[in-house]
């Protein structure tokens, strides 16, 4: 009988599903306020400070190459057919702010935060809070392609870490944006209702061709042409930031399932969807093997000092647009934030105001309608599509 190795590939892939897993419950049962990622994180430091857990088992599960080589692309590629154009158009106000918030972020990333906390941290920074996974995800790969693992842990921490700024932030203004509907202090417009065109011609949309794999072969050809674009350009001054593999994916994407070849939400109708993003998040935990307690330690004061620095000019940044577009100042306040935040915490916000309103139900309603439509646009539009162009953009400045 050959000896037994309790540290097998398949033992490190059941303990990091189960660390994930462990994530989830505390933030389902927090209904979002704690990030189940930074749970994870910490459970994996604890087990790599003590060598309880040893260095490799992120990499023995061979989801960090699994990553690295096409979920990353699937991934994006599939938020890309997320996007409703139409939605986006009919909300365009909420769009701007949202943006503009992001721009306040990389003023002060460059200037205020880099003076105070260093160019490396506050850049670093900058791409996490302006988004979700994806975006900290490039962060931290591009730190450990520079060889800088504390940066790539540092990243990651910005993304489990930014909800505790943002959560609060969002929940009080939204808050003191209905209270100022029900006193008459603001009016509500009418409701903005978007008609999607259900008889959209579709490319190469025949009866036998369909499928999960029919899907994953069509996300790949566009991932493939999204990186043949970059490949091209790679060469060419400013030009080659601006097709970033990473962003040249998602636009693809824009593309190939307005053109009607690939379908809305692609990645979850091939079923992919969950695999592909515990794949992604094989790179959160990696990065803390080989940190000491110290270099976390100094890590503290720039993660604290970045994300407060970063949502002030987000905030302040997202209240100047409100005003010149006519949104109010508090709910502008909130659409901006909402980059810290992501789905479903921007949704869980709204149910919990609304619901604690003293008024009636028809009212309620109504604030329901009014309000939600701004907050998720706002997070879509920041988290899923504005910060993959941010990261593309910042990543390559930043080593």
């Amino acid at each position: 009988m050959s000896e037994f190795v309790l540290w097998t590939p398949l033992f490190s892939f059941v303990i990091f599903v189960l660390f994930f897993s462990v994530g989830d419950w505390v933030s389902n049962l927090t209904k979002s306020k704690v990030s189940g990622m930074l749970i994870a994180m910490l459970l994996y430091l604890v087990g790599f400070q003590t060598g309880i857990i040893p260095a490799s088992s992120i990499n023995d599960t061979g989801l960090t190459a699994l990553a690295s080589n096409f979920a990353i692309m699937l991934i994006l590629v599939g938020m890309g057919t997320m996007i409703h154009i139409k939605q986006l158009m009919a909300q365009w106000k909420t769009v701007v702010v949202a943006l503009v918030g992001l721009v306040g972020l990389a003023l002060c990333s460059f200037t205020i935060s880099s003076w105070l906390f260093g160019r490396e941290w506050a850049l670093c920074a900058s791409a996490p809070i302006s988004g979700g996974i994806i975006a900290g995800q490039m962060t931290s790969q591009a730190a450990l392609d520079a060889g800088r693992a504390d940066l790539a842990a540092f990243a990651m921490l910005v993304i489990g870490c930014q909800g505790f700024v943002g959560i609060p932030i969002c929940n009080f203004f939204v808050r003191k944006y209905c209270n100022r509907i029900l006193a008459g202090s603001i009016q509500m417009g009418e409701a903005v209702v978007v008609k999607e065109d259900s008889q959209k011609k579709k490319l190469f949309d025949f009866g036998w061709m369909s499928g999960d794999n029919t899907i994953m072969f069509k996300m790949a050809i566009v991932g493939w042409l999204g990186y043949l674009i970059s490949w091209v350009c790679s060469g060419v001054p400013i030009l080659s930031n601006l097709t970033n593999a990473n962003i040249m994916y998602l636009v693809m994407g824009i593309i190939f399932c307005v053109l009607g070849f690939l379908p809305a939400n692609a990645h979850v109708k091939a079923h992919i969807n969950g695999f592909l993003m515990l794949a992604v998040l094989s790179v959160v935990p990696g990065s803390l093997a080989t940190l000491s307690l110290q270099d976390l330690i100094n890590m503290i004061f720039p993660l604290v000092g970045t994300l407060i620095v970063g949502a002030i000019f987000i905030c302040v940044f997202g209240a100047i647009a409100g005003k010149v577009l006519g949104v109010h100042w508090t709910i502008a306040f909130a659409i901006a934030i909402c980059c810290t935040i992501g789905y479903p915490g921007t949704q869980i916000i709204v149910d919990e105001v609304v619901r604690s309103l003293d008024c009636d139900e028809k009212t309620r309603e109504s604030i329901y309608e009014h309000v939600l439509p701004q907050i998720l646009v706002s997070g879509f539009t920041s988290v899923t599509v504005a910060s993959v162009f941010f990261a593309g953009l910042v990543c390559p400045l930043i080593f």
